[in-house]
């Protein structure tokens, strides 16, 4: 039944005029932010202030507010693949630092994607992959008919996914020449390694810095960001990051992984209404080694 209706609300919407199509992302992402449950939206505004964003609540509700509200967007976004995807998706999109994808493929040994929960991800993997890029992303489970749409949806943006989360079977598609698609800024649970993240050690997902180090390919960080001046997404390619390799291997992730903490963190500060903030980023952290986030109690108290 979720399917049938998505399939009918995406055929209804790539039928509408452009302004349209947005109008009711507009208020889808209000509708979100809406039925957000009281104890989320308390738990992205704590974390906001936990992360020094900002010591305002008001300016972190305000934050929290925005990074929930834009979803409607990337909805609309992925719901006009049937639209975009024969070329379209060229005039949504540009790109600054292609040249780094290009050198990876050229090299043909293979390269690591990184990327994070800011901006529309999911576009950003079909417009690579349409633009003839080896991605494969390597993602979530979703559940019934939520996981057919949307990979029915990649397929159409010529996007391959892996549910593949060990690291030597990655390893091989590496061997092959394709671009492992990776988001590391979620909370790995009990598999993470404690490297700084905001000022606090924080349990970080290994993948990107232990397969870059066992196949000395280059990590290229990659993001993606929508200007409301240009009406575009700008997706930026970053220099690549390269992984420590001593006898050391337990340092020598720590070493790779607290760089890229720091060009993630670099890149939430400047971007705050961008981050998925809904996310218990520290959950399984807090789990093993305590602490919590303080939410001041005129958060609390203040109507959400």
């Amino acid at each position: 039944m979720l399917y049938t209706c998505m399939k009918l609300f995406s055929a209804i919407l790539c039928a509408l005029p452009y302004r349209l199509q947005y109008g009711i992302g507009y208020l889808l992402g209000q509708l979100g932010w809406l039925f957000t449950p009281s104890n989320r939206k308390r738990l992205a505004i704590g974390q906001i202030l936990f992360c020094r964003i900002t010591d305002d609540p008001v300016e972190a509700k305000r934050i929290a507010k925005a990074s929930v509200t834009r979803f409607g967007r990337m909805i609309v976004d992925v719901l006009r693949y049937p639209e975009i995807k024969d070329g379209k998706y060229k005039e949504m999109f540009t790109m600054e630092g292609r040249e780094y994808l290009e050198s990876a493929k050229e090299d043909g040994k293979g390269a690591i994607i990184i990327a994070l929960h800011s901006g529309n991800w999911e576009l950003l993997g079909g417009i690579l992959a349409s633009e003839g890029y080896p991605l494969i992303s390597v993602a979530m489970q979703q559940q019934g008919d939520a996981d057919k749409f949307i990979n029915e949806y990649r397929e159409l943006m010529k996007q391959h996914v892996t549910y593949k989360t060990g690291v030597r079977e990655m390893v091989k598609e590496l061997q092959q020449g394709s671009f492992i698609g990776l988001i590391m800024d979620q909370d790995p649970g009990d598999k993470g390694q404690l490297v700084p993240f905001f000022g606090y050690e924080t349990l970080t997902p290994v993948g990107p810095a232990a397969m870059a180090r066992m196949q000395d390919v280059p990590i290229i960080p990659t993001t993606i960001r929508f200007n409301e001046y240009t009406e575009k997404h700008e997706i930026t390619v970053h220099p690549p990051v390269y992984a420590e390799k001593t006898e050391d291997r337990k340092r020598d992730i720590a070493v790779t992984l607290t760089m890229l903490n720091e060009w993630l963190e670099d890149y939430i500060r400047r971007y705050p209404e961008d981050w998925f903030w809904l996310h218990n980023r520290w959950k399984w952290t807090r789990r093993f080694y305590g602490d919590t986030i303080e939410v001041p109690p005129d958060v609390m108290n203040q109507k959400l």
